[in-house]
């Protein structure tokens, strides 16, 4: 456990009263694709997603991108080449009317790196290419992402 992680009875008073930041990554596998998830956890638990986790206290943006990509698929990143794509503000219904203000950013990973799912968040994983290829069942934070991610790459 993080040392700045809260316990789930301060978390959930967190989210009644705060915005959470929240971090996003469009990954690169090469030329495979952009990887997507299928979470298994609240918000957008069962839809197709970036990974992405909240920013903890004491972090700087590259520890959170670097962590996520540790902790959800397992892989090391090269943040030199890193891309900000955008901002998104999150509002949910679950989790005491959550909202979150994510942060996304470009990656790129060697496509000979293994992929493994952290498997308490995520049930499936995806490649695609196209903004033909983005999911139906995908969380509006992520369409945004991917939207624009395809839209800058067809310039």
């Amino acid at each position: 456990m993080h040392p700045n992680y809260a316990p789930k009875e301060v978390f959930e008073q967190i989210l009644k009263w705060a915005v959470i930041p929240t971090f996003d990554l469009v990954i690169e596998h090469g030329n495979k694709g952009v990887i997507l998830v299928k979470r298994t956890i609240a918000p957008y638990q069962n839809q197709w997603a970036l990974p992405g986790l909240r920013m903890f206290k004491g972090e700087n943006i590259n520890d959170t991108l670097k962590r996520i990509a540790q902790q959800e698929l397992k892989i090391e990143i090269n943040l030199d080449n890193k891309q900000f794509l955008a901002q998104f503000v999150g509002k949910f219904k679950t989790e005491q009317d959550r909202q979150d203000i994510s942060s996304g950013y470009v990656v790129k990973v060697n496509e000979e790196q293994e992929l493994k799912l952290n498997p308490e968040h995520f049930s499936a994983m995806m490649l695609v290419n196209s903004i033909d290829e983005i999911p139906k069942n995908i969380g509006a934070m992520y369409k945004f992402y991917l939207t624009k991610y395809f839209a800058l790459k067809e310039k």
